[in-house]
């Protein structure tokens, strides 16, 4: 049986990580098995994921593959800036040593995995890891005319906080039901989609559902990677890419 796994990854290893697992051959029994905010080593990670069967697809918010030469996020910017999402540099982040999603791709690439996108929109199976942006996603799967802007930044508030959370709750959840409406029978999902999760969160409480909601959000682009890839572009190449969806027009054509 497929596997969809979604990783908002810490940039350290020492920090939670957003994960989600998705499991089934098809939308009508795609279903969530697990799903949290948790620290993860990156080798104990790569072991979790290479010991599950059959064909894999990891969907990961952080840098896997990465040279000097990386493009991606400039034009990721140029692509997605009138959205407002953009992602961050990862020449920034490699410099501050933060390198957890290469050392991930590294480990999941010796374990058999590849990283390179190309045969996974091909439509063909195997065991693949990919990079994505979740505000991407977002702005292609929800049809926003901007970011949704959860993130603690720029002084905001808790209360405006909480309320962009339930909006990322509200858009998951119409997604979900169109898309995969198995996933909403966990519990865990029940519990992250709750309004009254966000109305009452705070401090750490708010980072755990910031990462949970975004660690559902790469485990759903990995389920439709794998059953929608035409739905699917990389921007950049070898040197770093990251997976976005495709844009549609308003009779939901690709472009």
């Amino acid at each position: 049986m497929p596997t969809f796994v979604g990783l908002d990854l810490a940039w350290t290893s020492h920090r939670e990580s957003g994960i989600c697992w998705l499991e089934g051959e098809s939308a009508a029994d795609l279903r969530c098995t697990r799903l949290e905010a948790a620290v993860c080593g990156t080798e104990n990670l790569a072991d979790e994921i290479a010991a599950v069967e059959g064909p894999v697809v990891v969907a990961i918010d952080a840098p896997l593959l990465y040279t000097p030469e990386r493009w991606a996020e400039r034009e990721v910017a140029r692509r997605f800036g009138r959205y407002k999402a953009s992602p961050h540099q990862a020449h920034y982040a490699v410099r501050q040593g933060y390198t957890a999603g290469i050392d991930l791709g590294e480990a999941l690439e010796a374990r058999g995995f590849e990283l390179e996108p190309a045969t996974l929109l091909r439509g063909e199976q195997g065991r693949f890891a990919v990079e994505v942006f979740p505000h991407t996603v977002h702005v292609r799967l929800f049809g926003l005319a901007e970011r949704l802007p959860y993130k603690p930044r720029g002084g905001r508030s808790v209360a405006f906080r909480r309320e962009v959370m339930q909006r990322y709750q509200c858009y998951l959840r119409e997604v979900l039901e169109r898309e995969a409406p198995g996933v909403l029978e966990s519990a865990e999902v029940q519990r992250a989609l709750a309004p009254e999760t966000a109305a009452g969160a705070r401090g750490a409480a708010l980072k755990r559902l910031d990462d949970t909601l975004d660690g559902l959000t790469c485990a759903l682009a990995a389920w439709l990677l794998w059953e929608q890839p035409d739905r699917w572009e990389t921007i950049g190449d070898l040197n770093g890419y990251i997976v976005a969806p495709r844009e549609m027009d308003e009779q939901g054509a690709l472009r």
